[in-house]
């Protein structure tokens, strides 16, 4: 979804969701499997391949969203702005600290 806005690369994915390279690259893979995204190599650097949604995976958005939605909102139920920002802190923290 955020492919749309700006291109999505293996790297962010790792970032994002603090994920080994390697296993970045197995959830990946098993994605592409399931034809719900693709990798496109990049116009300026064929090097480079960003992630997008297949067109199967659009037709599934609503529902990713709804899920990431509900998730979210279970989550930070009942905290503060400021502890939600804490608890975001800390969580990047660790996920650094386990790489």
């Amino acid at each position: 979804m955020e492919s749309e806005n700006h291109p999505v690369y293996q790297k962010e994915i790792e970032e994002e969701f603090g994920l080994r390279p390697s296993t970045a690259t197995e959830t990946l893979k098993n994605l592409e499997q399931a034809e719900l995204i693709c990798r496109v190599p990049e116009s300026e650097d064929g090097r480079y391949k960003k992630i997008v949604f297949t067109e199967q995976a659009r037709k599934i958005e609503h529902i990713l969203r709804k899920e990431i939605t509900e998730s979210e909102e279970l989550l930070l139920q009942g905290i503060t702005e400021e502890e939600r920002k804490e608890f975001l802190r800390i969580a990047e923290k660790m996920l650094r600290n386990l790489e």
